[in-house]
């Protein structure tokens, strides 16, 4: 019942409960007034606006719908009998507290399938969610020495995001769940690289031209990768950031990346965020082509590229919060690596 109800808006339905209601009690005068069994019918549209709306908006109504049958509605309406008040009174409170427990019982209920359909939910992507990490995993075995990419740039993805709630532009449009996907689709930034041969993805001298156009091809071949996926999960939100950040990880600020060559705040933030991130990690990470360079080195590299490669605005936030990136990158080494 409550999933086809849900279909409905509610306040739809609230309008409708108020209009039963008044409709309820016209039925009660053209009847004779409260001695008729009419009145029990004002259970429907109470049991409705509760069910529907919550215990606050189900009290209201109740109350409305009380006084809709009490002191000026007549217990015979053809002698014009009153109804004593310790009738109507007994009768309002009788429909405060049915409000009350319906209203628990929604709620309960609610809660009830919300957990349920997560666990099932959870259960049901568990395997296809743990085929694409092993995919990642698959890529970043290929050209990561330690291993810990991955959760590095998933760790400093959520921190970096979270710092972001101090600029005001973004205080409406970063929530918990947008971190949370962050912190989870970050690690599917390099998902394409499965699709780049070894000799290339792992040629420790300079790349050719026509090499770096094939490593380019990593962005596509992950986001059409995960856009397979999505067509299964249309309306999975950590699909949604998976793409918009495997195919758009290196565009830069200037309009100089790849493979769109889109510039400024036409990048989608995720993809703006993961590329400092992404940036960081690899300068602080040893690669077959190169030695790690310190978090002061990284540093005035990232600080170098603010306005070219990197959204300045990311790039102050960064900054202002440096000592813990690093504080955190060297400890999620040392941790996973022990």
């Amino acid at each position: 019942m409550w999933r086809c109800l849900r279909k409905i808006k509610k306040y739809q339905l609230l309008i409708l409960s108020y209009l039963l209601s008044i409709l309820v009690a016209f039925v009660v005068y053209i009847s004779g007034g409260t001695s008729t069994a009419y009145p029990y019918l004002m259970n429907i549209p109470i049991i409705l606006a509760t069910f529907t709306n919550g215990k606050k908006n189900g009290l209201i109504h109740a109350m409305v719908s009380g006084l809709l049958l009490g002191p000026y509605m007549p217990l015979f309406v053809d002698s014009n009998t009153m109804q004593k008040p310790l009738n109507w009174i007994i009768r309002l409170v009788f429909y405060l507290l049915m409000s009350l427990i319906i209203g628990f019982l929604s709620d309960y209920s609610k809660r009830e399938y919300e957990r349920k359909n997560s666990i099932t939910k959870e259960i049901s992507d568990s395997p296809h969610m743990a085929t694409i990490y092993a995919l990642v995993k698959l890529s970043e075995s290929r050209d990561d020495e330690t291993g810990t990419h991955i959760e590095r740039v998933s760790l400093l993805c959520k921190l970096l995001t979270e710092k972001l709630l101090s600029l005001p532009k973004y205080a409406d449009y970063i929530d918990a769940h947008f971190i949370d996907n962050m912190y989870k689709a970050s690690a599917l930034h390099d998902i394409g690289k499965v699709g780049i041969p070894d000799n290339i993805l792992l040629k420790p001298g300079k790349l050719t031209a026509e090499e770096f156009e094939v490593i380019k091809q990593h962005t596509i071949i992950g986001a059409n990768t995960l856009l397979d996926v999505q067509k299964k999960y249309p309306n999975n939100k950590f699909l949604d950031f998976g793409i918009v950040i495997s195919y758009y990880h290196h565009e830069k600020w200037n309009g100089k990346g790849y493979p769109c060559g889109l510039s400024k705040e036409v990048i989608p933030l995720p993809a703006r965020i993961m590329a400092l991130v992404d940036v960081y990690d690899a300068l602080r990470s040893k690669r077959v082509y190169k030695e790690a360079y310190s978090h002061e080195e990284s540093v005035e590299i990232i600080k170098e590229g603010r306005g070219t490669h990197f959204d300045p605005e990311i790039v102050d936030v960064f900054l202002e919060n440096e000592k813990e990136f690093k504080d955190a990158f060297e400890r999620i080494s040392m941790n996973l690596e022990v």
